[in-house]
């Protein structure tokens, strides 16, 4: 039986805790790195952002690295869990904090001992603890095998007669060849078993055509495997959804402040001269206070006082605003105001939106939304990333590009206040088919 809300379930919540703390962790402390690149190279911040958009182009397409982690992770938490979603959801995402309050000190400790280079190869080396958790990522399919298993168990034993009982001899020599061949080996007492084994030729020729069947079918399933592997990653049948097409621009916009605010705030800070300590500090105060979002997050999910893309909304509106007074960030006391909105709001985004997939559209259809939703979010991060080091190259600040991460984060946010009108016009689909559902039962 599928351990649904129990069991194993638990174990897929804390490998997708230790993928994401690994993955955004890393990730999400890579604001420490981009300083140390402009340094290291004498290179300005559009070479460096250029290079951070490859980098999400390989992620969002891999569905390559950390892309084979992350998102197939949140699809199998996903199937695991029906009516604790939500919380299993939050408490996988807790791995962002905690992935943000570990990493950051390392980081610098690594700079400090090893340089630039050296930092790399040991942060690399911590995350091939991806290879562990994805050692513990038992697909459901695995528990619907095992069912099936122990369901014929009783069939693969067979008699002779059993097994030659499903159909008639089309090529007799090779049967009496065989048997013939067989019995001149054998002593005389064995040979009168020839004479009766011949009799039995018509029963044979089931065991043949059934290997031959399966030969055509492996040969024809073969020629398949690419075509249905492509269909279940990316299903585009998920595009006639309403609500999911409405969340599109959510996430092309909206992953744009989620993610690239908390890169930004450590070279913000160095052009502010802020001390390296003060900066740790910085990303810390991120981190800790992120923590606290999501058991707050985790309380009202359980508790349902809030729907979840109300949720989103209001933390992206709230997050963007903030964004909008990056000029009177001045100092490290300010600054750290900036780090606490973004701490609290900022990733409430990634907490929800696997959760909120699922509401639009579905199990069947979630590994498909997730596979458009990875896309999405690598073409935003991959547009906005040379734009942002633009803007710092032509102004001398990153406050230009601070206010375009704030107005997506707003429009984002906006956008899931239709979340209404598309479930009107997604609702007559959905009776629909529980009416044709029903029919074709009855």
């Amino acid at each position: 039986m599928v351990p649904i809300d129990r069991g194993w379930a638990w174990v897929i919540v804390l490998v997708n805790f230790i993928i994401v703390s690994l993955i955004i962790g890393s990730a999400s402390s890579f604001g420490l790195f981009f300083a140390e690149f402009m340094t290291e190279f004498q290179a300005p911040a559009s070479s460096i952002t250029i290079a951070l958009s490859i980098q999400t182009i390989a992620f969002s397409i891999s569905r390559i690295a950390h892309g084979f982690s992350y998102g197939p992770g949140l699809v199998e938490l996903g199937r695991y869990f029906h009516k604790k979603r939500g919380i299993a959801t939050s408490l996988a995402e807790m791995g962002v904090s905690c992935g943000g309050l570990v990493f950051p000190p390392v980081i610098r400790l690594l700079l400090d001992s090893y340089d630039l280079r050296g930092a790399l190869i040991v942060i690399g080396g911590i995350l091939l603890n991806l290879c562990v958790a994805g050692a513990l990522m038992r697909p459901i399919a695995f528990y619907e095998h095992q069912q099936k298993d122990s369901e014929h168990d009783d069939g693969i034993w067979l008699t002779n007669s059993e097994m030659y009982s499903s159909g008639n001899i089309k090529d007799k020599a090779v049967y009496r060849n065989t048997m013939k061949n067989w019995a001149s080996s054998q002593p005389d007492t064995h040979k009168n078993e020839y004479k009766e084994n011949i009799n039995a030729e018509d029963k044979v020729n089931g065991s043949s055509s059934c290997l031959g069947n399966m030969k055509q079918s492996l040969s024809s399933n073969r020629k398949g495997v690419v075509r249905n592997m492509c269909k279940k990653v990316i299903d585009i049948k998920v595009l006639r959804n309403a609500l999911f097409r409405m969340w599109i621009p959510v996430c092309f916009l909206g992953v744009i402040g989620s993610v690239q605010i908390l890169i930004f705030i450590p070279p913000h800070a160095k052009d502010l001269n802020i001390s390296d300590g003060d900066i740790i500090l910085l990303v810390i105060i991120v981190g800790v206070t992120n923590l606290i979002s999501k058991l707050l997050m985790t309380l009202f999910v359980y508790c349902n006082c809030m729907s979840k893309h109300h949720m989103i909304a209001i933390s992206m509106i709230i997050t963007g605003v903030a964004c909008l007074f990056i000029n009177f960030y001045t100092d490290f006391l300010t600054m750290t105001i900036l780090s606490a909105i973004f701490g609290v709001f900022g990733n409430v985004y990634f907490g929800l939106f696997p959760a909120l997939l699922v509401d639009f559209v579905g199990l069947e259809m979630i590994s498909g939304a997730m596979a458009i939703n990875m896309l999405m979010q690598g073409l935003g991060l991959s547009i906005s990333n040379p734009i942002l080091g633009f803007l710092r190259d032509i102004t001398g600040s990153f406050n230009a590009s601070f206010y375009l991460m704030g107005i997506t984060c707003i429009i984002s946010g906006s956008i899931l206040c239709f979340e209404p009108v598309c479930r009107k016009i997604e609702m007559p689909k959905s009776v629909g088919v529980s009416v044709e559902s029903v029919v074709t039962h009855l």
